[in-house]
């Protein structure tokens, strides 16, 4: 679908779109990442937070470019270049929210029988929610900040 739609609206659905995935896969990667022990965890780690280095339509076209595809200027390739701009934010974020909790809670948990879906739907993420929901606020602001941008200067060079 091209870009044909009127700007601010077309700007506040891809990034409350992006944003909503990037907060799920940020708190699941986060909780992984600090829970888990798995071979190439430390070059998970390293490759989400790099990725804070470039610009996320860059990284989006090198992604594309290697499947063999071309930038796609529609709302998915706009949505995945917004969630890849806001996903290391969001990851590093849980993964010191994760590391911050006691894991008492956690442990008390799992010895009256609790899997660790329980433990984490139950017990850790209602502890982080409200650091959660600030972070997702910032990154809807900033995805929206930075599409409206990117609208606003595409216009003015056609």
């Amino acid at each position: 679908m091209p870009l044909d739609r009127y700007a601010p609206a077309l700007s506040a659905e891809v990034a409350g779109l992006a944003t909503a995935i990037a907060v799920f896969l940020g708190v699941s990667l986060g909780w992984i990442l600090q829970n888990r022990q798995f071979p190439g965890k430390r070059a998970l780690g390293v490759f989400a937070t790099a990725a804070m280095a470039l610009p996320a339509p860059l990284l989006c076209y090198c992604l594309l470019a290697e499947l063999g595809h071309v930038w796609p200027l529609t709302q998915l390739g706009l949505t995945a270049a917004g969630v890849v701009s806001v996903l290391p934010f969001l990851l590093r974020r849980s993964r010191g929210w994760f590391g911050s909790l006691n894991p008492a809670y956690a442990q008390a948990a799992r010895s009256l029988g609790a899997s660790e879906w329980r433990v984490f739907a139950h017990v850790e993420l209602p502890l982080i929610w409200r650091p959660l929901l600030s972070a997702a606020a910032l990154a809807l602001v900033r995805l929206l900040l930075e599409l409206t941008a990117a609208f606003w200067i595409a216009e003015f060079r056609v």
